[in-house]
């Protein structure tokens, strides 16, 4: 008997151990993380033209758009546009953005978008109050409200992320060289 209650009190110190703390994720890589994922015919391809970026100068962003479903969709010229960020330590940040729920769009305001065209939006994000050096790794997205525009449907709408992306921050100098 004494041996049952050995090894339940066993079994139970290891059910309860270690494997259920779950580790801080730390970003590792420069450049694309992980792929584009769909969201009802839509997928964001997050890039950037400089993969090192010295703190203090804004982190440039290309984010493609791409219509991956059989039919032309409506959508916004410039849809409600957030970046989401993981900092060297494993901390997380964002830059919010006001979501609508539902808006009136006219076709001046948006494009029709074929199966595989693209459009391509520009994204900044301020790295002027990063408080640490090394890789952060950033993703987009884009917020669209239903639309109550009768005459261009199907309009696409919802909340869309990218894949994630890699950037190597480094301390600023200024011309001198001095931090």
């Amino acid at each position: 008997m004494k041996w049952i209650i050995q090894i339940v009190a066993a079994v139970s110190l290891v059910a309860s151990g270690c494997g259920t703390v779950k580790e801080v994720y730390h970003p590792k890589t420069i450049g694309p993380v992980t792929d584009a994922q769909d969201r009802d015919g839509i997928v964001l391809k997050l890039s950037a033209p400089a993969k090192i970026v010295p703190i203090g100068k804004p982190a440039v962003f290309s984010v493609a758009v791409r219509n991956t479903g059989d039919h032309a969709i409506w959508i916004p010229k410039k849809p409600q546009q957030g970046f989401f960020w993981t900092y060297p330590n494993g901390r997380h940040d964002c830059y919010m953005i006001d979501r609508e729920q539902v808006r009136f769009f006219t076709k001046n305001e948006c494009l029709l978008l074929k199966p595989g065209d693209e459009i391509l939006l520009s994204g900044l994000v301020e790295t002027s109050y990063f408080n640490r050096p090394g890789i952060t790794e950033f993703l987009a997205e884009i917020d669209v409200a239903r639309n109550t525009n009768p005459e261009m449907e199907p309009f696409w709408s919802g909340r869309a992320l990218s894949n994630a992306y890699g950037l190597q921050l480094v301390p600023f100098k200024n011309v001198s060289g001095v931090l």
